[in-house]
């Protein structure tokens, strides 16, 4: 039986709350009279530490040292093509290693600042006991690992969405990362928080506690886990998507249609969270926090070595994060524990174990506020509550994660993960229904329980490498995926337990039904079995030194049942593709060693679970997308800029076929009889620029043009969720940093805005939300290399907004906040 927040006593929630709170105080007492070595030091590149690298691919072992030093290494690709390092043991300072690293190999470090490097080519003079001359070489591939951690960039000029780590300008579509500094300095803490803070996404609450991500207007159905898709969207209520960024280095973000990699699906973009792996080095990060609605927060990540080889590292993060809320009543506990470890089984094998508990225990604010039917709304206070004391929710879900990475030699890599995700949701409701008139209400309160259960698998395994044809590079990745979903469901729905409510005059009450009493009402059984599985490969081929032709294709096999047992009896669908091909194309032109453009096309399938009058399934629902764009990564790599042109299309949809007779629809169709003639397009522009403008200014700016229609028909809002022509036409996310300079260099002061046009709901009653502008802001105190302070204030100007209009859920955005945040790191 779950245990919300709603049953602890008053002195149990203070005593929660306040030791915290009582706790980083301590710590950053004690933090703040430690006397710093570090701190005496002046550059990233002198901290002395131990380093164990083992002999492997150049390539490979400079990622390592990157990943360690937190120096951010900017390369020519072909210096180190075909090199092996020398292995690297011992206590140095990064720039001593990276040195010991390089021995042999005919390079050199040339670096640029003290936290980012180049690689240049060492030629001997005549005399060959002169000291060696540096001849730097241009920069045309950067960022050997896409890491953000200890980066302290905006900017990640490389990503592993695309199977292994590529530059961002070898992907001819368009890809977003949230880094970790970005996360830390807007207090991003949560994967939602995340995505709405990226180009072109956008969210709506589903019913119940799930939430429905939208790119570029297309539902987001899949997310991948270090690269391994698992099937987490398209369930919305059993798979309650959300989750802490606690565990996560970044999140990166592909928009387009990606059927290459993930086979069936929306037209939309993928996600990929990337974990926090283990470091080679010690490394403690403490951060305490306390801010407005009586939130608090304790968050310890440590990693480190294990063995004095240094050949198993381990990582644990515990976070602990409690609020209440603006709204009345509502609170929510949050906890997240994850462990994880890497051995090197040999110098050129390693393998990584992971697992992580992600717990919610809350009392949800479901109900939202009602509009009438013509879409206006009563004006209500934000604080409004319209649920009960015994609204509860509690999920949990456990993860494990296996990995094994082997270098087949200095350019080929081979790469097997797979991941499991359990995820238990109970939860208790009050949700009100009927319709609000402006005459006289008719409101009742229905009550609901739910007990969900799902169970995600999934698995990837690839070899990617370089290699000579015809005297040019050829970049080839070939692999294999597999995701399966199972899920087993109960839920209640007693109708009118609270009739006649009267939201105008409501009181919340503790008067809890029995969940048997709820069932008894009425009882529902469902369930999803989703298998799916597929091959692909791809080339990327340098034509001439300009040109490089991508070409790739997928075949997947796809098997979805849905069944339900309840008052109206049980029923079953299945959909399911055999052999569907999925192509993909693109090209880049390096217009120069910062710059490239790029167009691409690819294209997806969804099958379908919907019947046609002679009692057929659907053919798949087919998507496509066409995209042309430039690519820059400027300034050695610290400045990211993205332009996109695109348009998006799915066609097929199921549109209700009223034709056929009612004998018809329900002998052939359960029914509802449907036919595929629905036609959706999404176009638009996009831009983007992420990473330092000057060594003290960093920004992040992204501003999304998206037109979203149907051509002909469309279907019912409420039960199409592929679309969502409501989204915002226009979109902007910006945040910058400034480091202030001369004797107040301790001093850095952040700000953006997020806003938006106009909205329509998702749902019922054609609700509009008139655009808006939602403005942050951040001062910061450094108060030596290890221990520092921030105040972070959101909605700074207290905007009155809705962050959501759908389904008759009018969801009032937060008021003015405060956090005050406290972090060291050694």
């Amino acid at each position: 039986m779950p245990y919300p927040l709603r049953r602890f006593s008053l002195k149990q929630r203070l005593g929660a709350r306040f030791r915290p709170l009582l706790l980083a105080s301590a710590i950053g007492c004690v933090l703040a009279e430690i006397p710093s070595v570090q701190a005496q030091q002046e550059t990233t590149a002198e901290q002395q530490r131990n380093w164990n690298i083992p002999a492997q691919s150049l390539s490979a072992a400079l990622v390592n040292w990157s990943q360690v030093s937190g120096v951010q290494l900017f390369a020519d690709t072909e210096l180190t093509r075909n090199l092996v390092s020398t292995a690297v043991s011992g206590r140095y300072d990064a720039a001593e290693a990276l040195t010991l690293l390089l021995s042999g190999t005919g390079l050199s470090a040339h670096f640029l600042a003290p936290d980012r490097v180049t690689l240049v080519k060492s030629v001997e003079q005549q005399d060959t006991s002169s000291a060696l001359e540096l001849e730097p070489t241009a920069v045309t591939s950067v960022a050997l690992s896409p890491t953000t951690e200890n980066t302290g960039s905006y900017a990640s000029p490389a990503v592993s969405i695309g199977k292994g780590n590529k530059s961002i300008k070898d992907i001819p579509q368009s890809v977003s990362v949230i880094t970790q500094q970005r996360m830390q300095d807007q207090d991003i803490t949560s994967v939602s928080e995340a995505l709405v803070n990226s180009p072109g996404i956008t969210a709506v609450p589903s019913f119940g506690m799930g939430t429905q991500f939208y790119s570029r207007g297309f539902f987001i159905n899949n997310f991948q886990y270090d690269g391994v898709p698992l099937e987490r969207q398209s369930y919305a209520r059993g798979s309650s998507f959300t989750g802490e960024t606690a565990i996560y280095d970044r999140v990166e973000v592909l928009r387009g249609a990606q059927g290459l990699l993930e086979g069936a699906g929306d037209p939309s973009g993928s996600v990929n969270l990337v974990r926090k792996r283990p470091t080679p080095i010690n490394q403690v990060n403490l951060t305490a926090k306390a801010g407005s609605w009586d939130r608090y927060g304790l968050q310890a990540d440590i990693a480190g070595p294990i063995d004095n080889q240094g050949r198993l590292r381990g990582r644990l993060v515990l976070d602990y994060d409690i609020a209440d809320s603006f709204v009345d009543y509502v609170n929510e506990d949050n906890q997240t524990l994850y462990v994880a470890l890497d051995y090197d089984l040999t110098e050129l094998t390693q393998i990584g174990l992971g697992y992580s508990r992600e717990r919610i225990d809350a009392r949800p604010n479901v109900n939202g506020i009602p509009n009438y039917t013509d879409g206006s709304i009563t004006r209500f206070g934000r604080s409004t509550y319209l649920g009960t004391k015994w609204d509860y929710r509690d999920k949990i879900q456990d993860a494990y994660y296996l990995d094994l990475t082997h270098h087949l030699s200095s350019d080929w890599t081979l790469k097997a993960s797979i991941i499991n995700a359990r995820e238990q949701n109970d939860y208790k409701y009050l949700l009100r229904a009927g319709m609000l008139n402006k005459d006289s209400s008719t409101l009742r309160g229905d009550a609901y329980v739910f007990d969900f259960f799902s169970d995600h698998w999934g698995g990837d395994v690839y070899v990617t490498g370089r290699t000579q044809l015809l005297g040019r590079e050829l970049g080839l990745t070939i692999g294999a995926n597999y995701s399966e979903l199972e899920s087993n469901d109960s839920f209640g729905w007693l109708s009118n337990y609270a009739p006649g409510l009267d939201i105008f005059n409501f009181t919340p009450d503790d008067n809890e039904p029995s969940d048997g009493s709820i069932y008894a009402g009425s009882r529902w059984d469902d369930g999803y079995d989703s298998i799916q599985r597929g091959i692909y490969s791809s080339a990327q081929y340098e034509i001439t030194d300009s040109i490089s032709i991508v070409l790739g294709g997928r075949l997947t096999s796809f098997h979805r049942t849905y069944f339900s047992d309840g008052p109206w009896g049980y029923s079953k669908t299945t959909a399911k593709k055999t052999d569907e091909f999925t192509p993909y194309a693109g090209l880049i032109y390096k217009l120069n060693s910062e710059w490239s453009a790029y167009a691409s096309y690819t294209d997806i399938f969804v099958p379908q679970t919907s019947r046609t009058a002679d009692g057929s399934l659907l053919d798949p629902k087919t998507g496509k997308s066409v995209e042309v764009g430039l690519k820059g990564v400027l300034h050695d790599g610290r400045l990211i800029a993205t332009f996109a042109l695109y348009k998006m299309e799915q066609d097929n949809i199921a549109i209700r076929d009223d034709s056929a007779p009612a004998a018809i629809q329900n002998a052939n169709c359960g029914g509802t009889c449907y036919r595929g003639s629905g036609t959706v397009e999404s176009r638009g522009f996009e831009s983007e620029i992420s990473g330092e403008i000057t060594d003290n200014l960093q920004i992040y700016a992204a501003y999304t043009l998206n037109l979203l229609k149907y051509k002909d028909e469309e279907p019912a809002t409420a039960a199409n969720i592929t679309a969502n022509t409501g989204t915002p036409k226009h979109i902007l996310r910006t945040w910058l940093n400034y480091k202030l300079p001369g004797e107040w260099e301790k001093v850095s002061i952040g700000g953006g805005v997020n806003a938006q046009s106009w909205s329509s709901g998702f749902g019922y009653y054609d609700r509009v939300q008139s655009g808006y502008a939602v403005w942050n802001s951040r001062i910061a105190y450094q108060f030596n290399r290890n221990l520092s302070a921030s105040l972070n204030i959101d909605n700074m100007f207290d905007k009155r907004y809705y962050s959501s209009v759908d389904y008759d859920k009018n969801h009032f955005g937060n008021p003015r906040s405060f956090l005050l945040t406290l972090r060291y790191n050694n």
